[in-house]
């Protein structure tokens, strides 16, 4: 399966900056890692012969997502920009990690820093 079929990119709307909040930052940064870890980790479960839907694969990236809120000090409930901006980071490595090619976590990293740049404090 060709590069770009496997790891999906997921595209910042305009529309996903309206009535910008850090709360609102943090679930399109779940909705983005989502998109973009969504195959690996389709394959990773098929692999371990472990069977899946949309919804278990969205648990998964939740957890990862929360795992790396707590690693880096973060409060998921009530999200501050610097730690939002830890998160990424933390997220980014995880993805490398699995495997996911760093062309394809650097463009996420891109649109998720749209984000946050705009983000107040």
């Amino acid at each position: 399966m060709p590069e770009e079929e496997r790891f999906r990119r997921w595209s910042l709307e305009k529309s996903d900056l309206d009535d910008l909040t850090p709360e609102k930052a943090r679930d399109l940064i779940i909705k983005c890692f989502f998109e973009a870890q969504k195959e690996t980790f389709a394959r990773t479960r098929q692999g371990l012969g472990i069977s899946f839907n949309d919804g278990d694969l969205r648990a998964t990236v939740e957890g990862s997502i929360k795992l790396a809120f707590k690693t880096v000090g973060e409060d998921i409930s009530k999200p501050s920009k610097a730690g939002l901006m830890r998160v990424v980071e933390s997220l980014s490595k995880k993805a490398a990690s699995w495997g996911t090619p760093q062309d394809i976590i650097d463009y996420h990293k891109s649109q998720i820093a749209k984000i946050i740049d705009i983000l107040k404090g």
